[in-house]
């Protein structure tokens, strides 16, 4: 059934969110491997460009995430996926999308399409979900509500990112015929690196 005036949204899971730091692996690992077996620095580069491009690809255009979102007293419901009752989740988290754990089955993470359907979602989610908790037996253990910004978690990640930025950069700006362009693409996973490191919940 497909709720009416739900609100518009994407739908993503760890295969998505895997995509994107697997697709740098690759691109990192094929520029090296290319460069040091003393290969032509245009095919490293281009090789290293499909593989950043590739796994992303795949991943969203193979599994749609567009759907219409619908929050119900008693949990969500999804134009195309299943229905995710509360009773279903362990935690969920706010910081860029609104995280649904599921233990046992996958972890969503549901962004709206846009600024004001983001505050709707989340104004809606949390209502409902109060609501719900505040209806169960007291016994029950409630939901946790997480945070990754400022968590041991994103700073680890954080200063894995930032290390393998810097290597980028070091190693296109040692090239035979150094990389600008590549050093950029380091620098630029650093800085993401960063925030992730430096992040604040909020």
């Amino acid at each position: 059934m497909t709720p009416r005036e739900g609100i518009q949204v994407s739908v993503y899971t760890r295969w998505h969110q895997l995509a994107v730091p697997l697709a740098f692996a690759l691109a990192a690992g094929s520029f090296m491997f290319i460069v040091l077996n003393r290969g032509p620095v245009g095919v490293a580069i281009l090789v290293a460009m499909l593989c950043l491009v590739l796994p992303p690809l795949l991943a969203f255009q193979g599994f749609p995430t567009r759907n219409e979102v619908m929050v119900l007293p008693d949990g969500l419901m999804f134009s195309r996926r299943d229905a995710v009752p509360f009773d279903e989740l362990s935690s969920w988290g706010t910081d860029d999308y609104l995280k649904l754990v599921r233990p046992g089955r996958a972890t969503l993470m549901v962004s709206a399409a846009d600024l004001q359907s983001r505050d709707r979602l989340l104004r809606e989610f949390d209502q409902a979900l109060a609501t719900w908790q505040r209806q169960q037996p007291a016994v029950s253990e409630p939901i946790r509500r997480t945070h990754f910004y400022g968590s041991a978690r994103a700073a680890a990640i954080g200063a894995v990112i930032i290390g393998l930025g810097v290597l980028c950069m070091v190693m296109a700006l040692r090239l035979r015929e150094p990389s600008i362009e590549l050093a950029a693409v380091g620098a630029l996973g650093g800085l993401v690196g960063v925030i992730m490191l430096l992040g604040r919940r909020v």
